[in-house]
């Protein structure tokens, strides 16, 4: 009785998690296909400068860049890098016209 209540357990824990771990991975699709649409909605390009760029566990990349008067700093990831751009170097991206805080840089799929 007590092996059946542990199995029974342990197959609820594991639903639970797989169904957590969905629904994230559903709300962060969601999240990125909200931020294209709205880029794709009217958009501009400009450049700025990668501050940092890292691909040890995961590509990550921060990128600063002004738009007008204003400063902005990009945290975000990379898919691919044919120009092999580094620390310093400057980069191409897409922006939102209306949110110039939505970016896609030219490392990115999408762009």
């Amino acid at each position: 009785m007590n092996k059946v209540k542990l199995v029974l357990t342990f197959v609820i824990i594991i639903g639970i998690v797989v169904i957590g771990l969905y629904c994230l991975d559903m709300y962060a699709s969601k999240s990125k296909s909200d931020k294209l649409d709205q880029i794709n909605k009217n958009y501009g390009y400009s450049k700025g400068i990668i501050m940092r760029k890292r691909s040890y566990k995961g590509r990550s990349i921060e990128v600063k860049y002004q738009i007008g008067s204003k400063e902005y700093n990009y945290h975000g990831g990379w898919d691919h890098d044919p120009y092999s751009l580094r620390e310093g170097d400057s980069i191409t991206f897409r922006y939102a016209l209306d949110a110039p805080e939505l970016i896609i840089t030219a490392l990115d799929n999408d762009y």
